[in-house]
């Protein structure tokens, strides 16, 4: 193998949303946002007997196998559906149908904590494809778009959340966290005002957190945009330093 002997550098703006905390906030968004219609897709699908017990599953797969007298067949590939066909014969459906439930749960989960950010992502973005494969489009392209995007950025999608705290003991199979032997990766607040600023960002994180998850659970139309966009502002204005950076200002001078 030759390397590069002039590799081109990434642009400063890539490096800045995918491997910095400095846009780590727009993660957050991207996280509750595909978060909550995992968790609530899978919640559904949980306290649903026909899914817990695979009937929900099996018709699914059913209809889309299924190959129409006139016009084009829901799966293009005629792999899967084999794929498909073979889980039917075989009654598989009885343990996939509570693996996907709990699947989607765990993942909207996970994203919406910031636990393990970048994996439930991918896992998520694998959903999406089979179900796009299957020839249901509905949501899945959108969200697997984000989904992916999330993979990209699995070292910052999750500042703000418990891998903010995690990977640094965990660490990668390429570079060991603290837990197996490896280097600290970043330093804790020490001080009592880098507490106190920590704290309050945390707090007005969850604060536009919270406010995102009102409006996309409890409300419709203009509201919910309107309600969306004020969250928005305090994550934005939070993930940007604005807030505090102002009153530091003010005390230094």
């Amino acid at each position: 193998m030759v390397a590069l002997t002039n590799p081109l550098n990434n642009p400063r703006w890539v490096n800045s949303l995918f491997s910095t905390n400095e846009y780590a906030w727009v993660w957050l968004m991207v996280r509750v946002y595909i978060g909550w219609d995992w968790l609530h897709a899978g919640w559904g699908k949980i306290t649903n007997d026909a899914w817990m017990n695979g009937t929900s599953i099996a018709g699914f797969w059913t209809r889309a196998v299924a190959i129409p007298e006139t016009g084009r067949p829901p799966i293009s590939y005629d792999w899967y559906r084999e794929f498909l066909e073979f889980m039917l014969d075989n009654g598989w459906a009885v343990w996939w149908g509570p693996m996907i439930s709990i699947g989607e749960f765990l993942v909207g989960l996970g994203l919406l904590v910031g636990c393990l950010t970048g994996i439930a992502a991918f896992f998520g973005a694998v959903l999406n494809w089979n179900f796009m494969l299957a020839g249901t489009a509905s949501t899945n392209p959108i969200l697997g778009l984000l989904g992916i995007g999330v993979v990209i950025a699995w070292k910052t999608a999750g500042w703000w959340g418990v891998d903010r705290f995690l990977l640094p003991k965990v660490g990668a199979p390429w570079q060991p966290g603290t837990l197996f032997g490896g280097g600290k990766l970043f330093t804790l607040p020490s001080s009592r005002q880098e507490v106190m600023r920590v704290a309050e960002e945390w707090a007005r994180m969850l604060i536009g957190v919270g406010i995102g998850l009102y409006a996309l659970i409890d409300l419709t139309g203009w509201l919910q945009i309107l309600i969306l966009a004020i969250g928005a502002v305090v994550i934005i204005s939070t993930g940007m330093g604005w807030l505090f950076t102002r009153r530091m200002a003010k005390t230094e001078q």
